[in-house]
C-alpha cells in the first residue's frame, strides 16, 4: 500500500505530463509559413536585331594631280591618268599649238553595271616637272544614268588646234547622248546639245564644223523607220556656232 504522499506524488507528474502534451485550448494556433522563394525577374525582352544598313555607295577614288615622268604620249600609264581605283575604258591622244594631249575616260565602282560613276579627262603636257598635268576633268556620279564616253579628237572650231568631240551616251532606243565640244587650245566647253535619233560628227577633212545628222518622223512612221533625214552643218565663228547649211533627204 502505498503512502499518501507517494500518491500524491504521481498525481503532479501525471498533471504535468498533461500539461506538456495538449496545447491549451484558449492558445492560438501558431501557423509557420513557408519561406517564399523570391520570384525570378522575368526575363527583358530580346532587342529586335538591327535590320541590316544597305551597302553605302563606293566613295570616288582620288583624281590625281599630275604625273612626273616627261613620257612620250603613247608611253604614258593611262591608269596613272585616272582616279584611284577606277577602270580605263579610253584613251585618245590630240595637238595644239600648246604641245600634245592626252584624253582619258574611266568607269568606277557601282551597284548597276549599266550605269557607273565615271568621267572624262584631258591632260597637257608640260616643259617643267611635273611634265604631264590634267587641264580638264569631267566626273559624273551613278544617277547621271551615262553609260559610255567617247570622243574624237580633231579640230572642228578651225583654228589649226584639235578639239575634242565628247559623246556621252545615255541609251535607250533613240541612243540618246550629250554631245559636247571641248577647245583644247583654250580649254573650253563651246557646244553642249542632248540628241535623240542622231548623231554628231565633225566636218569633212578642211571644212572644220560640226555635222548634226538626226531622223526626221511624220504621222505613222515607225521608230524604226523614219520618213527622213536632216543634216545641219554648223560652222564656229570665233564666239558662237552658225548654221551655214541645212539639208533635207527623203528616204
Amino acid at each position: 500500500m502505498r503512502s499518501p504522499s507517494s500518491l500524491g506524488m504521481l498525481v503532479l507528474v501525471a498533471a504535468l505530463l498533461a500539461a506538456c502534451g495538449s496545447p491549451s485550448p484558449d492558445a492560438e494556433p501558431t501557423s509557420v509559413s513557408p519561406s517564399a522563394s523570391p520570384s525570378p525577374s522575368p526575363s527583358p525582352s530580346p532587342s529586335p536585331s538591327p535590320e541590316p544598313s544597305p551597302s553605302p555607295s563606293p566613295e570616288p577614288g582620288v583624281m590625281p594631280s599630275s604625273y612626273g615622268p616627261d613620257d612620250e604620249p603613247n608611253a604614258l600609264p593611262f591608269d596613272a591618268l585616272i582616279p584611284e581605283g577606277a577602270s580605263l575604258t579610253g584613251q585618245w591622244f590630240a595637238f595644239t599649238d600648246d604641245g600634245a594631249v592626252v584624253a582619258v575616260a574611266w568607269v568606277e565602282e557601282g551597284t548597276d553595271f549599266a550605269s557607273l560613276p565615271g568621267g572624262f579627262a584631258v591632260w597637257e603636257r608640260h616643259a617643267s616637272s611635273p611634265h604631264w598635268r590634267p587641264s580638264f576633268v569631267a566626273r559624273h556620279d551613278a544617277s547621271a544614268g551615262i553609260q559610255q564616253i567617247d570622243i574624237a579628237t580633231t579640230d572642228v572650231t578651225g583654228d589649226g588646234s584639235d578639239d575634242a568631240l565628247v559623246f556621252e551616251g545615255l541609251g535607250g532606243s533613240g541612243v540618246c547622248g550629250r554631245w559636247l565640244v571641248l577647245d583644247l587650245l583654250r580649254m573650253e566647253e563651246t557646244f553642249r546639245r542632248k540628241l535623240c535619233d542622231g548623231r554628231i560628227d565633225p566636218g569633212e577633212p578642211g571644212a572644220p564644223g560640226l555635222v548634226i545628222t538626226r531622223s526626221l518622223y511624220r504621222e505613222g512612221d515607225a521608230h524604226c523607220c523614219p520618213s527622213a533625214m536632216q543634216r545641219t552643218t554648223l560652222t564656229w565663228t570665233g564666239s558662237k556656232w552658225r548654221v551655214t547649211d541645212r539639208t533635207v533627204l527623203e528616204s
